[in-house]
């Protein structure tokens, strides 16, 4: 596996591995299409998104989405068949890196995979009541203390 920046040529498979990789969560389902996903994806990457991708094998296997300006995760997603095997903590590893001062992302709050992820991770659950939606969650990624 390789991580390396995303590319323009990326933003169609990078919108059909989210699509895919949500689906697979087996939540509730927003009336989100792939074309919706690929407008957000071409949107977030020329306004907001900082995004690193995991490759293997020439595919696209998993990405990180953050958003410096708000010092947010925004998006983490695997494809279904690579789950299991790291990818998901090197995409978490390197907003760690990107962010070190800590950050914040949210996830539905019925996504327990994830959540028991973001915890494996040190992520604790935001206690200032910065909630984005009812069915959301929000985690925190705080530094480490300083002597």
């Amino acid at each position: 596996m390789q991580l390396r920046s995303c590319r323009p040529a990326d933003q169609a498979v990078l919108a059909d591995l989210w699509f895919e990789s949500w689906r697979s969560t087996g939540l509730q389902q927003p009336v989100v299409t792939r074309n919706d996903l690929a407008r957000r994806a071409r949107h977030e990457l020329a306004t907001r998104w900082t995004v690193t991708v995991a490759e293997a094998e020439g595919r696209l296997i998993g990405f990180v989405a953050i958003c410096l300006a708000e010092r947010r995760l925004d998006q983490l997603f695997v494809a279904p068949e690579a789950q299991g095997q790291g990818v998901g903590r090197n995409l978490f590893d390197v907003a760690r890196s990107t962010m070190p001062d800590g950050f914040w992302l949210s996830t539905q709050t019925d996504n327990l995979r994830a959540r028991a992820f973001y915890e494996r991770q040190g992520m604790s659950v935001d206690q200032t009541g910065r909630a984005l939606a009812d069915d959301t969650v929000v985690y925190v990624l705080r530094p480490p203390e300083r002597a």
